[in-house]
């Protein structure tokens, strides 16, 4: 049977851009099951931090963006991004590749960790996700950063033509699709457009390669209308990101021995902490199955709830700690669960999960027989302490 290249299904999401109302040229089945998936793993290492600043963000009133008076990362003016002259098709997920430059005063990185209502922090093949909170505000902001050609856009001309005429255009991408409301300025002389009636903004920041910065409420259903000046703000965030960073991400924890044949990295979960931004979890897996095995640890992703919910779990000692260990072998759901009930080694948030059979056909998984299942690939897990100094790049080679 023929298998669809990835430069079929660039191809098939630019024919889509080209239909009047097109359809998506995304999997949805599979793209179901892989947010599953990624919410599965965020809710089992859901920190206590996120409880801790929700309560502080219903508790205090606040405007769209901090009254206080603006703040820069690196420098009181920053300067602007340089232009990227040629996104890559695929992005590294053990580097970064894309970070905020600025933000506003109020904002951090590391009071993003686990404020998780959207995508959360991460590093993947077909994109860069980056987060920063402002609890006292009870705000998120959201930074999606996308490879070259992951997102269906004919030309700018034909989706600023779209909406004079119809008010909005949908944006079909690979991973997140987009709802562009409104023509904006140029952000760093490149094409614009606010999302979400203006919470939002989304720019080509090379050929054929969009970014999308979102502003979302913490605890709140709806996020008001922004202000002209919150507007402003958005914008300024947008032109200060920062791309091209190569620095490679360093985890807490290794798995020794090879990974099967044909498994691959494919997503990387990041943390900031200290200025620092690191891997707290990593997703592998062959091509039919790209999040076959994730495996979490780290410092700052809080003690683990272990949520069993509608099975029965069983529970397993290891490493001096009490694990809750779930098998689920319904048809279309063969997966196996590790969780942590309790710090290891200083680490929180431990999770291993792997799928046993293929979820899109049902039949066995190539390779997850081989890693002896969760329990195999606890046995060979090497966690490394919460000293950043001894942690490693690429734990999964």
């Amino acid at each position: 049977m023929d298998t669809l290249d990835e430069h079929a299904v660039r191809t098939l999401l630019h024919e889509a851009a080209r239909a009047p109302e097109p359809p998506s040229a995304v999997d949805v089945g599979a793209a179901r099951r892989r947010g599953s998936r990624r919410l599965l793993v965020r809710r089992a290492a859901l920190p206590v931090l996120a409880v801790v600043a929700l309560a502080v963000a219903l508790a205090v009133p606040g405007g769209l963006l901090s009254r206080h008076p603006e703040r820069t990362l690196t420098s009181p003016q920053p300067p602007a991004s340089s232009p990227v002259v040629d996104a890559p098709w695929q992005f590294n997920p053990l580097v970064p590749y894309a970070s905020f430059g600025w933000l506003p005063s109020g904002y951090s990185e590391s009071l993003a960790n686990g404020i998780d209502f959207s995508q959360g922090a991460a590093s993947t093949t077909d994109f860069v996700s980056r987060e920063a909170a402002a609890p006292a505000a009870g705000r998120l902001l959201y930074l999606q950063v996308n490879a070259r050609d992951m997102c269906a856009v004919d030309t700018v001309a034909d989706l600023q033509a779209n909406i004079r005429i119809r008010g909005q255009a949908e944006v079909v991408c690979m991973d997140a699709d987009f709802i562009a409301t409104g023509i904006a300025p140029g952000v760093n002389g490149q094409p614009a457009f606010w999302t979400d009636h203006g919470s939002g903004v989304a720019w080509e920041y090379a050929p054929d390669a969009w970014a999308e910065l979102s502003l979302s409420g913490i605890g709140v259903n709806q996020t008001p209308l922004p202000s002209a000046a919150t507007r402003a703000q958005l914008l300024k965030v947008a032109a200060h990101v920062a791309y091209g960073d190569t620095t490679p991400l360093t985890f807490a924890f290794r798995l020794s021995g090879k990974l099967p044949a044909g498994w691959q990295v494919w997503r990387v979960e990041l943390g900031v902490s200290g200025g620092r931004t690191f891997g707290t979890g990593i997703t592998v897996g062959p091509s039919l199955d790209t999040s076959a095995l994730s495996i979490s640890a780290s410092t700052v992703t809080g003690p683990a709830v272990c949520d069993s919910g509608t099975s029965r779990p069983s529970y397993v000692k290891r490493l001096g700690v009490q694990w809750m260990y779930i098998v689920t072998s319904q048809p279309g759901k063969a997966f196996q669960r590790l969780c942590a009930t309790a710090p290891v080694g200083g680490l929180t948030g431990v999770n291993i999960i792997m799928d046993i059979d293929n979820p899109a056909s049902g039949v066995p998984l190539p390779g997850s027989t081989q890693l002896g299942g969760t329990l195999g690939v606890l046995s060979r897990l090497l966690l490394l302490g919460p000293n950043p100094a001894a942690w490693i790049a690429n734990p999964v080679n």
